[in-house]
């Protein structure tokens, strides 16, 4: 993963997901928290160091309770993640926050690399570009994507802007992030065409003309 990507995506990632430190339900009604990072099942959100609100840490119990409670609160899913703020107790904090959507990034880069030996050498644009669909959708997403999984093993960055569309149905709000990705491929298929620098991230301008 480029440095620069790496720099990037937190905040790349925020502008879709929020910052958020509570729990919340997704629109698939599971259990979240960060930025988009799930913590279903609930095992998951035990390992996450989870405060009270006079900031001492919280027990295994309290965290397993608040967390079926909000599982079970159907109505969560689409309501937005602030509704769940108010129904919610426990926090962590922005460093809570960001050594998790760190680590979920490391992991996904792993597998990615492990699947498509050239994604080290993509431009920065292409490599988040795949990683925001990876956050999206899981990291082996690809495999299930015959055109755009073909378009990113020829490093062919314009058919990957034409086959990077995530489905809206059921959660309009992918939408902002569809069209971050067409940008994303697009400036990478430009840097290939050009003498554009591949470790400089050009969203979301677009990398010089030739």
């Amino acid at each position: 993963m480029r440095a620069s990507v790496r720099t990037a995506f937190k905040d790349f990632s925020a502008k879709f997901e929020g910052v958020v430190h509570w729990m919340y339900l997704d629109v698939k009604g599971l259990v979240t928290t960060g930025i988009g990072n799930l913590i279903d099942p609930v095992e998951q959100a035990l390992v996450v160091p989870w405060q009270k609100e006079d900031g001492s840490a919280a027990s295994e119990d309290e965290i397993r309770a608040e967390w079926q409670a909000v599982k079970d609160n159907a109505e969560l899913a689409t309501a937005g993640f602030r509704a769940a703020e108010k129904v919610t107790s426990l926090r962590i904090t922005d460093d809570a926050v960001e050594e998790l959507v760190l680590k979920r990034l490391e992991a996904n880069v792993a597998s990615l690399k492990r699947d498509l030996p050239g994604f080290s050498d993509w431009p920065a644009d292409a490599q988040l570009g795949i990683l925001s669909m990876a956050w999206a959708m899981g990291a082996g997403f690809h495999h299930a994507w015959p055109k755009f999984s073909a378009a990113i093993h020829s490093a062919d960055w314009a058919a990957a802007a034409e086959n990077c569309l995530i489905s809206t149905e059921g959660n309009a709000g992918v939408h902002p992030r569809n069209e971050a990705n067409v940008k994303l491929f697009g400036n990478a298929d430009a840097v290939a065409k050009t003498s554009a620098d591949p470790d400089t991230l050009y969203h979301p301008g677009s990398p010089p003309a030739a």
